[in-house]
């Protein structure tokens, strides 16, 4: 699993840095200090896995193994894409600086770069098909308005000029880490630039990676919309008893729904996509979007999570992206819904980053980590995060830190000692209520 992450100009982060991660992460902080940014860059990371070669013209020997984003995420997403659409931004790159070659790959221009740069000009060429196989590895039209990144894993070879000065200040190496490369303006710092390279975001990865079919971003924008007709026909073909094990989880979060079935099928009034549906013997299906939106938000994070869970292995581990767990949710919902996640991967080569606002989601799974999952408590790491003029600013906690913070009625979530409204303080049962 990944155990650092070395970062440049992505987003909001200039620079910045995360190590010793560990198997289930906690992103904490205030507004505006990267908890996105990070899911994002590992989500965009996670999901290149789609096979193809750097080509540098002006770099002797300047071929690279690497891929570049998926056409599909595990929901049935396209990445880039649908990170646009969280931000306003088109998802279709209008204008992009690429060219489709006669060989099918993908020619870029970046103009922002000195033409000597190797990046000035690069492609990324189509590895050839099996022989007696379809071609399905060619780039389209489709593909220029949608890629913008390519990824190198553990590669000699790369020339000085694309590895910013920070990481050689951070002694990161190309042969131990994989690289990513991200040209799409949106999503780079802009400010401050000193070096061509500062014109891309660029991170690097040390440690294994997941594998890139299984790599899931849950977030307000998942929870509210449908499941896409990809994602839905795969989970019922492909994941055994997926319909029973989503219902027996959603009942372990609300009780109520004891005897209920689960049921996907066509969102209603002609929309695309799939949607749930609760059925009770002898009642008519309700949707889930009739259901109040804690119970969407539930139905929609355990049925992908259940989808991911089926399908990893030591030879595909998988992870686990979510923002903001405690979306609709009462608190006491919220407990059982935290630790049906641990359940569910307790047991599985999934690596989990949650960002949240929530003292309740730090509260309550060290609570479960203490109570009932004792084996993991070394697995466990909150990272309270800040930004300062782009620079990240990370204080880690482990297990027992974030024990005795809570122990002691103080919040990880901030730097310094505050009074909140509400007073908060986690407490064993032996120990007197204050």
């Amino acid at each position: 699993m990944i155990k650092r992450i070395v970062m440049h100009r992505f987003r909001g982060l200039r620079e910045g840095i995360l190590e010793d991660i560990g198997r289930v992460n906690l992103l904490i902080g205030p507004n505006n200090s990267g908890k996105t940014a990070i899911l994002e860059m590992l989500y965009l990371g996670g999901t290149s896995g789609r096979a193809c070669e750097l080509v540098l013209e002006s770099v002797p020997d300047g071929t690279f193994p690497a891929t570049t984003s998926l056409r599909f995420d595990l929901l049935g997403l396209e990445p880039l894409p649908r990170l646009c659409r969280r931000h306003g931004i088109r998802d279709r790159w209008e204008g992009a600086p690429a060219t489709l070659t006669e060989e099918k790959g993908v020619a870029v221009t970046l103009s922002d770069l000195p033409k000597e740069h190797p990046f000035h000009n690069l492609r990324l060429g189509a590895p050839l098909p099996e022989p007696g196989w379809k071609d399905n590895t060619a780039f389209s039209k489709k593909d220029l308005g949608m890629l913008a990144l390519f990824s190198l894993d553990r590669q000699k070879g790369i020339p000085s000029e694309v590895v910013p000065t920070w990481f050689i200040e951070q002694k990161v190496t190309s042969e131990i880490s994989r690289w990513h490369y991200l040209w799409r303006p949106d999503f780079v710092y802009t400010w401050e630039r000193q070096e061509p390279i500062d014109h891309m975001a660029v991170w690097i990865e040390e440690g294994p990676v997941p594998d890139a079919s299984r790599v899931l971003l849950f977030d307000f924008h998942t929870a509210c919309a449908h499941f896409t007709d990809r994602f839905a026909r795969w989970a019922y073909t492909k994941i055994p008893d997926w319909h029973e094990k989503t219902a027996e989880s959603l009942i372990r979060v609300f009780p109520n729904l004891a005897g209920a079935r689960v049921e996907v099928s066509d969102a209603p009034d002609g929309q695309k996509g799939k949607t749930g549906y609760i059925r009770f013997t002898g009642r008519t299906p309700l949707a889930i979007d009739q259901f109040g939106d804690g119970m969407r938000h539930t139905f929609k994070a355990l049925a992908s999570l259940i989808g991911l869970a089926a399908v990893v292995d030591e030879h595909h581990p998988g992870m686990f992206l979510w923002e903001d767990p405690e979306l609709f949710m009462h608190p006491e919902s919220l407990g059982r819904l935290l630790e049906e996640m641990v359940r569910l991967v307790q047991d599985k080569p999934i690596q989990i980053f949650l960002s949240t606002q929530s003292l309740e989601v730090v509260a309550l799974l060290t609570h479960y980590f203490r109570e009932q999952y004792a084996g993991m408590q070394e697995t466990l790491r909150a990272f309270r995060l800040e930004l300062e003029a782009g620079r990240l600013s990370v204080a880690r906690f482990y297990f027992k830190n974030l024990l005795t913070w809570l122990e002691q009625g103080m919040d990880p979530r901030y730097w310094g000692v505050v009074d909140l409204p509400v007073s908060c303080r986690y407490r064993d049962a032996e120990k007197t209520t204050i």
